[in-house]
């Protein structure tokens, strides 16, 4: 294929994976072979909605080399392994995708289709999908662990334990095809394991906005910004365990921080706690999302709500685990002080 064909592709899935809500801003990544020796993949931080073809960069399989400015995506190398292993294959797209991230917290090691409704294509899922174990993104134990999965996996996909999933095919548009279908695979899964969703939804919502509105302002003189408030069901559910929400997935510990707090309806005690956090959970009302641009605070609404879908997700396999503490400050730091600036440029 040639260089300009593959970046335009990586380009246009990049766009297409943001409308259909399967990535969104910096997170994931897509990459094209172009040839045996070299693949064109996402730069490192940058909005897939703001790329041109001159923004995507060549990385040679072999050596993860490359040349230019622009600094490819962190995950190269676990593109570098499919297409090394897998000369068939032709395309990759890693997503933060929302169910099957929510399967990603559990302690499973596959989901086995056999328990699943939804209908597939049999032709890119085998019986099962594998989960591959934890490693720290865009480090040499994520890119290991990736690789064990690989030689044992006979579906064209494989769910990253607290982080995502890959999906591989042998072009753009099955590709395409892997990531929604496993997005439908994942959440027929949980749902036929008994996944639900238990809050008291109050005659006086209106109230309730009304209220949240008042601390809405409040953040937005205190710190600027932008404000967004969620009320959705995963939200009420888990401010109704009255605990602190951690890190069950690595994209919460680096955007939102090393915990959303549970606090009482009270301006002093949720400006504190926003002080340390990109949100707060306000005890019988909802969250309040923060960002210093309303494409940050969607950001963080959005991660919000699916980390707290991964721990309900994940209850009904094992108790929820969070991510330890130290890998999670790691991650934090290297957002705000790294990934942070570069989505800026």
């Amino acid at each position: 294929m040639e260089s300009k064909e593959a970046k335009e592709l990586v380009v246009r899935a990049g766009r297409e994976l943001v409308d259909s809500d399967l990535i969104a801003r910096t997170w994931g990544n897509v990459s094209c072979r172009i040839d045996e020796e070299r693949f064109a993949i996402t730069p490192s931080g940058r909005d897939y909605l703001t790329l041109t073809g001159n923004d995507i960069v060549e990385v040679k399989i072999k050596d993860l080399s490359y040349e230019g400015d622009i600094k490819p995506s962190s995950e190269k190398g676990i593109h570098a392994e499919v297409y090394h292993r897998l000369p068939h294959i032709n395309f990759v797209i890693h997503t933060h995708q929302e169910n099957a991230s929510a399967i990603s917290a559990s302690e499973l090691k596959k989901i086995p289709l056999s328990e699943c409704n939804f209908k597939y294509s049999k032709s890119l899922f085998s019986d099962e999908i594998l989960c591959a174990q934890y490693g720290l993104p865009g480090t040499k134990t994520l890119r290991k662990n990736v690789v064990a999965a690989l030689e044992h996996s006979k579906s064209n996909a494989v769910i990253l334990k607290n982080h995502g999933a890959l999906c591989y095919g042998k072009d753009y548009e099955s590709t395409m095809q892997i990531a929604n279908e496993l997005e439908s695979i994942s959440g027929n899964f949980i749902e036929k394991n008994g996944y639900h969703l238990t809050f008291s939804e109050k005659k006086d919502a209106s109230q309730n906005i009304t209220r949240l509105k008042d601390f809405e302002q409040a953040v937005l003189a205190e710190r600027g910004g932008n404000v967004i408030l969620n009320t959705d069901p995963e939200i009420l559910s888990y401010i109704s365990l009255s605990k602190p929400l951690l890190p069950y997935l690595d994209d919460f510990a680096q955007i939102v921080g090393l915990k959303a707090e549970a606090v009482e309806d009270r301006e002093k005690s949720i400006l504190k706690a926003l002080r340390h956090s990109s949100a707060v959970l306000i005890k019988d009302l909802g969250a309040l999302c923060w960002g210093k641009d309303e494409g940050d605070a969607l950001a963080v609404n959005m991660i919000l709500k699916k980390n707290c879908k991964a721990y309900f997700a994940a209850s009904l396999f094992n108790d929820p685990q969070p991510i330890n503490k130290f890998e999670c400050a790691l991650m934090r730091f290297i957002y705000l002080k790294k990934y942070s600036r570069l989505s800026e440029k």
